[in-house]
């Protein structure tokens, strides 16, 4: 087992984990948050003085687990800006301090989010596993939990239509995945991890020319896979969260294109190129008052 120093206030793994962004990480048998991640599983936990975590199968995998948690990142400036651009997401930060952005694998994170239209987290959690397993590879067992690897867009695109839509409960997502899987196949090899060196907007306008990807699935392959932190996903909390917050006047239910930009507009000349961040910070506040209210 490796120890990692790194500060907790700019890395907490329940509220990281939790938050949305991503849907592998389990808490396992032994109390370590677990993930299958690039062929290894990285298993890490909080102990007394930083973190224990260890990759398998094989020798540790440092350099792995930094690129997953961007531990490179310079996180503290990016709360101070966020703290300086709004009272309500500082309080966000001193709350939920150590809520930071993944950088997860383009392609698993791009098919991942077509699980996620109109879907709940535990139901697209409990999708992707079904997926992996049918599709995947055995990875490792550890702490209880057999880990798979998410399926290639090759196994998804040559997949049974209908098996796919009879995983837990995809239904019309199923084909969509495929759909999506076949013409990441059909570019050139390496053409979605190329976005990574693309700006913003061109990365987007990429994306987009993909049949069955929309502007919030592209917006969260961008924020959770492609390093572009200015990007916000915009579904139902985040449009409540502006109409709380900052656009009391927007009216509509209807994420329609024209509110969609609206609402870009607005976080982008609130928090500049970490719109991203707010974004979920703000997120995860909704989404806890969300459950909250289911719980009563």
């Amino acid at each position: 087992m490796q120890h990692l120093d790194y500060p907790k206030q700019y890395l907490n793994l329940r509220y990281t984990l939790t938050c949305g962004q991503a849907f592998r990480w389990r808490l396992d048998n032994e109390g370590f948050w677990s993930a299958p991640v690039r062929g290894k599983v990285i298993r890490i936990k909080e102990s007394s003085d930083g973190f224990l975590w260890e990759t398998l199968p094989g020798e540790p995998y440092l350099a792995l687990l930094r690129s997953c948690f961007r531990l490179d990142t310079d996180v503290p400036s990016i709360y101070s800006h966020l703290a300086r651009s709004d009272e309500h997401v500082s309080e966000l930060i001193e709350r939920f301090s150590g809520l930071r952005l993944l950088r997860q694998e383009p392609e698993e994170c791009l098919l991942s989010y077509i699980c996620s239209t109109a879907n709940s987290v535990p139901r697209i959690m409990k999708a992707i596993d079904e997926l992996s397993r049918k599709y995947g590879s055995l990875i490792a067992d550890a702490g209880g939990c057999a880990h798979y690897s998410f399926p290639t867009s090759a196994a998804l695109a040559s997949a049974n239509p209908d098996d796919l839509a009879a995983t837990a409960g995809l239904g019309w997502r199923g084909p969509n995945i495929a759909m999506v899987a076949k013409q990441i196949i059909d570019r050139p090899a390496g053409w979605l991890e190329s976005l990574r060196g693309l700006d913003y907007r061109q990365a987007k306008a990429d994306l987009l020319t993909l049949r069955g990807v929309g502007a919030k699935i592209a917006d969260c392959a961008l924020l959770f896979a492609f390093d572009k932190d200015e990007a916000v996903p915009v579904d139902t909390h985040i449009r409540q969260v502006a109409v709380r917050y900052y656009m009391p006047e927007l009216k509509t239910k209807t994420i329609t294109p024209k509110a969609y930009d609206r609402i870009l507009s607005v976080f982008w000349d609130k928090f500049g190129p970490y719109a991203g961040w707010a974004q979920e910070f703000l997120y995860y506040e909704d989404l806890l008052r969300s459950r909250d209210r289911l719980a009563r």
